[in-house]
């Protein structure tokens, strides 16, 4: 049997509070500090005077398997949504990240729009809720999401000790790709350095705690990723090529990479 090839789509903070339509550029009509702004939200989600396309529901769509779940080469696509969530215990922490970025994905709250920030934009929050092994919801209080405190590492391993039992894929040979939203800071300790040059704790060796599994293959696509400073994410981008990482310029980059029919 062929070994195929097994891709992870990082979906980060892919919410309401940070992607959202906006009625114009003014930065005062944001809801948060976070939100990605007009210009942003117009390129990944579609709308505006160009009528643009929703280039991020149409990857994921395609991810999910389609309308009916067997958009070919999404068997071998897996979706990890890391997902922001404040709930408003009144901690002296809380309030200070409030304050520093303003309120935004606190469950059940609904903003002056009449939009609760912490459910997922479009279809994804409908997507979420996917029953199909292969869709994953991490979430996660803190800025360094991805990594450490939260589920996501036990996600990631069970997805690569089936990728090996199942398919003999070894982990190293499993790919990711990341999208959303995606800043220095993030690039270096929750995404491409972390991942490629860190890694996370081997399950094929659990008396060693310096055991880890690297992933060979890290990407970031740029047309479905984001920064609140545009200047940020272009340097992210840099940072990503300089540390061994790939990456993605256009919307069939991404999907190449991950194997999804066009």
């Amino acid at each position: 049997m062929t070994i195929p090839t097994l891709t992870v789509v990082i979906a980060q903070c892919v919410q309401r509070s940070f992607l959202s339509s906006l009625p114009g550029p003014d930065p005062r009509l944001k809801p948060c500090h976070l939100h990605a702004g007009y210009a942003n939200t117009i390129r990944l989600l579609g709308g505006g005077p160009q009528s643009m396309p929703n280039v991020m529901e149409e990857f994921l769509w395609r991810a999910h398997g389609g309308d009916d779940g067997t958009w070919r080469g999404s068997d071998y696509v897996h979706v990890i949504y890391v997902d922001d969530e404040h709930m408003d215990d009144g901690s002296e922490l809380t309030e200070q990240h409030f304050s520093q970025f303003g309120r935004h994905c606190v469950p059940g709250e609904v903003d002056e729009r009449g939009i609760e920030g912490y459910l997922g934009t479009g279809r994804t929050s409908e997507w979420r809720n996917l029953r199909n092994g292969r869709t994953h919801v991490v979430r996660t209080p803190g800025l360094n999401d991805n990594m450490f405190g939260t589920g996501f590492i036990p996600v990631l391993t069970s997805i690569c000790q089936e990728a090996e039992e199942v398919y003999g894929i070894r982990p190293e040979d499993i790919q990711i790709v990341n999208i959303g939203g995606w800043s220095i800071i993030k690039e270096l300790f929750c995404g491409v350095w972390e991942l490629m040059h860190h890694g996370i704790p081997d399950y094929r060796d659990p008396d060693n705690r310096e055991a880890t599994i690297r992933f060979r293959r890290v990407a970031l696509s740029d047309a479905l990723s984001y920064s609140v400073q545009r200047e940020h994410h272009n340097i992210a981008l840099d940072i990503t090529a300089m540390i061994g990482g790939t990456v993605l310029r256009t919307l069939d980059d991404a999907l190449d990479y991950a194997g999804l029919a066009r």
